[in-house]
């Protein structure tokens, strides 16, 4: 895995949205900080309200059935985007087969490793 403060570009669709700050790994989940580039924009939704959603009950154990539902489909859609990480330092691609984005908060579940050059 690349070390704490490595930095990386997050790609979404094809489009560079972002850079992230790696700031911890633990299994094949990622943390870090994100900062998004102008192009996130485009996607600026889907994340805000996938967030809206995970903190609407935080006050209840459980979500309530229609909360539950429509983060289903908010989970449902940001799991269609895909999604990858760029590495500055050795041009390494993580293929992110989850992607989280809460405010300046980012965390993703890796899905296969490769070098750029095999990136296609």
């Amino acid at each position: 895995m690349n070390p704490t403060g490595t930095q990386a570009r997050l790609i979404i669709n094809g489009k560079d949205v972002g850079r992230v700050s790696v700031r911890s790994f633990a299994d094949s989940w990622g943390f870090g900080e994100f900062e998004p580039g102008v192009a996130f924009a485009e996607f600026a939704p889907l994340f805000g309200n996938w967030s809206l959603l995970i903190h609407a009950d935080h006050d209840e154990d459980r979500l309530s059935p229609a909360a539950s539902e429509e983060l289903r489909r908010a989970e449902l859609a940001l799991d269609a985007l895909r999604c990858k990480l760029v590495f500055d330092d050795d041009d390494e691609v993580l293929d992110l087969t989850q992607l989280n984005i809460d405010g300046h908060l980012i965390d993703w579940k890796v899905g296969r490793r490769r070098q750029m050059k095999d990136a296609g």
